[in-house]
């Protein structure tokens, strides 16, 4: 089966090149046009004209841009021997053509200066074309209109049609390389903010046209801007709905249900979803459920399938609902009157069971090996409720937001563990029951103020100020029980045997307040330049109580009754006052020229000092701690950016932090709880606050040509911490492990990620081409069975993958994961390490533009020292069928896990251990569903 898998991979492989290489106009394809674009009788250049150009025998338009500041335009990767024609467009202009063919021999033609002529608007024989692009000011516009799609298409199906844009796997949205960082409908938030949703349901025929702007947010410094794009509708297109409503069952009693209905209007959009299955499709809020049920129109997909993956058989059923309304209709980014909210509730069952091996290093030449079975049920009901109120009006913003968690459910925990030597011969065993009721519930509020005057006014020395307030509370309840069984084989002394009641009750209240003062240069010493040097001042104030309440309760065989535990049963009280208050500096360096590039070099210094005042009341004596830390805490960074328009972007950054973390009272003088003879944690009074030091750098290039752009980006950050709060570790034969907590010097760290993406966009097919990689090495202190030792991991985490798309046929994915970790003790001279190598075939086949066909192969592998490799193959393949006059109907036979393979492995190691097992899943059965998806745009044409 093996062989043939792969055989099949390669033979994909082959039909990918083949197809890539075969459409190809000319292998020639080099050529190159320039050329100025000129309004004589003005005596100027035409900056912001739309240059096309077509195919001369057909029209079929081969690239387009616009001129730049100097009237001047430049077409690379042209077809050589073939008549093309070039045409002008400009608002106020009459369209100008121009014939031309690329020698081959030359490879290059210059037009010269072009002539383009202003247009009497008295004439009526004129024919004015749809350019594909245009300049509207600094907005760049795509025009619907000049791209043919399907009747039933959407936006989705359009974007793929326009070469300067990129729509990739993972459903990132680039244009001209920039990646588009926010998506709105008619200049308005659409259902969450959710790209999908817009451009998945969205009719094509409805959208006038695409327009991509860099969003400033009032920033005098067009680097800081972000790329958005809006979608703006056709007249009366702009009220309407869409949703859809299925249902499906399979074998072995699955099943999967899903609804939702959207509807918006100028002002309001309503979103009502609900879905049950238990088929370990997650459903964890309103977003994922309208994104999990868009109309998708043409094309491929295999998107919304159940996890494998995931452990355990879990059931979910939800319902929720998204809701926006705009007081103002027609919102701009200094004047909006906008309300929002979502209400989520969800049930959850789980069934859970595993078996690990844990292999602890306990010495340089003897080891503890600990066999443990789990079986866990649970209930959870889930009840999420936010909204968020913002208002902007002449340089004033205020904006409410709030939120309320409540989780309450039931779980039961049952776990048999089992410790043997490197002899095999066992030592003690380790058995509990656990029942658990509990109800958990915390609400969030902001409330923020800016007032930014220069957005009305340059003349005011007052900058403003930045007002942000923040509270959370929470209180979680519970009610527990514990029976635990520990037998000792090296000594019946040693057993220990509970039946113990928890009560616990924590609540808490934190509130942070944050102010911040731009523009201090300026209203010190007013327009004095100061070196350039601008400066603000920044506070932060938090204020924090929590209170912990814990009933415990021992059954006294005896008399059968539960009598107070004198020790665990208490009450600790917590309050931290935390003060930081900063000043910081900022100086940036700028050289540009117009429509050529922008270079930026920006220093910044940011000296600030921490307070922290905490203060620990409790029934016991030696819990009642009070201390107070003070650390200066200096950040500091410079950043690069570097912007040829029309070419690339690239920019460089180098930051430096420095934090703190102070011990809790669970890590100073804990009530250690005994039931758990496995693990004691003990405190350790004389701990001390440990400071982080940290520098990160990052790297960004983005590829601003028209097409088949490359992308790339580098982060890497490196630390360390002094006085780091680490465990010192007691372990004996029997696998008792006695925790105690010390500081200790010699923690460093290094992470990063790097990022590769490289699309071709062929005459009728894409290929997209990414890698991605991060990696963590950790060098961590710390003590076992009174030895020092070193602790070094290395984890790494890297995947590629090539996704092919030809017209509306054929898709086809492929993809290669790999997850390392090593471990080395240096004291004991032991190393673990564990692999996970997972490769995944994905191919989606349109026979007709009803009928898809759809196949998902994934092959998994996991090795690590001394244990057999697990090799498993999960094989899914539906068959969907669309029908009705839009396509809205749709029925799909679904077979998952064919190959009845599916095995979820636990693969990985700790500082002086490694861990392998398995766990329960999802396993094989076959499903068919229906579903309908109502949808219209506009209102409905009177009959």
């Amino acid at each position: 089966m093996f062989k043939f898998y792969y055989y099949a991979i390669a033979l994909l492989l082959c039909m990918l090149s083949f197809n890539a290489f075969s459409q190809k106009v000319d292998p020639t394809r080099i050529g190159t046009v320039k050329g100025i674009a000129r309004d004589t009788a003005q005596k100027y250049v035409l900056k912001s004209a739309t240059v096309s150009v077509y195919k001369a025998v057909d029209s079929t338009i081969v690239s387009y841009q616009v001129t730049n500041n100097y009237g001047e335009f430049s077409f690379k990767n042209l077809p050589v021997n073939l008549l093309l024609r070039l045409e002008i467009s400009n608002v106020g202009y009459a369209p100008t053509s121009k014939t031309f063919t690329i020698p081959g021999d030359k490879n290059a033609v210059d037009l010269g200066t072009l002539i383009v002529n202003r247009r009497d608007i008295m004439l009526d024989d004129v024919v004015i074309s749809v350019p594909p692009m245009s300049m509207n000011g600094d907005t760049l516009e795509f025009n619907a209109a000049a791209f043919k799609v399907d009747t039933n298409a959407t936006v989705e199906d359009m974007l793929k049609m326009i070469p300067n844009i990129t729509l990739w796997g993972d459903g990132q949205i680039t244009v001209n390389g920039a990646e588009v960082k926010s998506l709105k409908v008619n200049g308005k938030s659409f259902f969450g903010d959710n790209v999908k949703v817009a451009i998945q349901n969205i009719a094509a025929n409805a959208l006038q046209k695409v327009q991509v702007y860099k969003q400033t947010q009032g920033s005098t410094n067009p680097l800081d801007s972000t790329l958005e794009m809006n979608l703006k509708l056709k007249k009366g297109k702009d009220i309407g709905y869409f949703g859809k409503f299925g249902g499906g069952y399979g074998t072995t009693k699955r099943f999967e249900s899903d609804a939702s209905i959207n509807m918006f209007s100028p002002k309001m959009q309503l979103a009502i979803v609900g879905a049950a299955n238990n088929v370990n499709k997650g459903l964890d809020n309103v977003n994922d459920m309208l994104e999990n049920s868009t109309f998708k129109g043409q094309g491929t997909n295999v998107e919304y399938q159940p996890d494998f993956r995931e452990s355990g058989i879990n059931k979910h059923s939800a319902l929720g609902a998204n809701f926006t309304y705009n007081f103002i209709e027609k919102p701009t980014y200094d004047k909006k009157n906008t309300l929002k909210s979502n209400f989520f509730l969800r049930d959850r069952d789980t069934d859970n069971s595993s078996e690990t091996t844990t292999t602890t290093s306990i010495s340089s030449t003897d080891k503890v090996i600990e066999n443990s079975v789990n079986d866990n049920t649970s209930n959870t009901v889930t009840q999420h409720f936010d909204s968020n109120y913002e208002l902007t009006k002449k340089g004033h913003n205020v904006s409410f937001s709030q939120s309320v968690d409540m989780n309450n459910g039931e779980s039961t925990d049952q776990s048999f563990r089992t410790a043997q030597n490197l002899q095999n011969e066992l030592t003690s065993t380790n058995n509990s029951l656990n029942t658990n009721n509990y109800t958990n519930k915390n609400f969030n509020l902001r409330a923020g103020y800016r007032y930014s005057p220069y957005i009305t006014t340059d003349r005011t020395r007052f900058a403003g100020f930045n007002l942000d307030y923040r509270v959370n509370g929470y209180n979680n309840e519970s009610q527990r029980l514990n029976l635990t069984e520990f037998k000792s084989f090296t000594g019946t002394s040693q057993n220990r045997k509970f039946n113990r009641k928890y009560d616990i009750n924590n609540d808490g209240l934190n509130q942070e307040i944050n102010l911040t003062l731009p523009g201090l240069k300026r209203l010190i010493f007013g327009d004095v330049k100061l070196a350039n040097i601008g400066f603000e001042f920044t506070n932060e104030l938090l204020l924090r109580t929590d209170k912990n309440i814990n009933r415990v309760q021992d059954l006294d065989t005896l008399t059968n009754v539960y009598r107070t535990n004198r020790y665990l049963d208490n009450e600790v009280q917590t309050g931290i006052v935390q003060e930081t208050p900063g000043l910081r500096f900022q100086k940036s360096i700028t050289k540009s020229l117009s429509n050529r590039f922008y270079k930026t070099l920006t220093f910044r210094f940011h000296p600030k000092a921490i307070l922290i005042s905490q203060d620990n009341k409790s029934d016991r004596s030696f819990q009642n701690i009070k201390r107070n830390y003070s650390k200066l805490v200096p950040d500091a960074g410079i950043d690069y950016s570097d912007s040829q328009y029309g070419d690339y972007y690239r920019s460089y950054n180098i930051n430096y932090y420095t934090k703190i973390n102070i011990p809790t009272i669970q890590q100073l003088a804990p009530l250690t709880d005994s039931t758990n003879l496995y693990y004691l944690q003990r405190g350790n009074i004389n701990l001390k606050k440990s400071v982080q030091q940290e520098i990160a750098f990052s790297f960004y290039h983005y590829d601003q040509t028209n097409k088949n752009t490359l992308n790339y980006n580098l982060s890497v950050t490196a630390g360390k911490i002094d006085d780091n709060i680490v465990d010192s570790l007691l372990i004996d034969d029997q696998n008792r492990r006695t925790v105690f907590l010390v500081n200790a010097d010699g923690h460093q760290y290094i992470s990063g990620n790097a990022s590769i993406r490289k699309a071709f966009k062929l005459k009728t097919s894409e290929l997209q081409l990414n890698v991605y990689n991060n990696f963590n090495v950790n060098r961590n202190p710390g003590y076992t069975n009174s030895v020092f030792t070193y602790s070094s991991n290395f984890n790494t985490y890297t995947t590629g993958g090539v996704n092919y798309t030809y017209k509306s046929y054929l898709a086809v994915a492929l993809s290669q994961s790999w997850s390392t970790s090593k471990s080395t003790q240096q004291a004991f001279n032991t190393k673990y390490t564990a692999l996970n190598v997972g490769t995944t075939l994905t191919a989606s086949y349109n026979i007709t533009k009803k009928l898809t066909l759809n196949s998902s192969i994934s092959n998994n592998n996991s090795s690590s020292s001394n244990a057999d490799d697990i090799v498993y193959t999960i094989w899914n393949a539906n068959m969907v069928y669309r029908f009705l006059k839009g396509n809205n109907g749709e029925l799909k036979f679904a077979a998952l896990d064919l190959l009845r393979q599916n095995t979820s492995v636990i693969n990985y190691t700790g500082s002086n251990s490694f861990t392998v097992g398995t766990q329960n899943v999802l396993r094989q059965y076959f499903m068919t569903t229906l579903s309908y998806y109502p949808r219209q745009f506009g209102k409905k044409a009177k009959k």
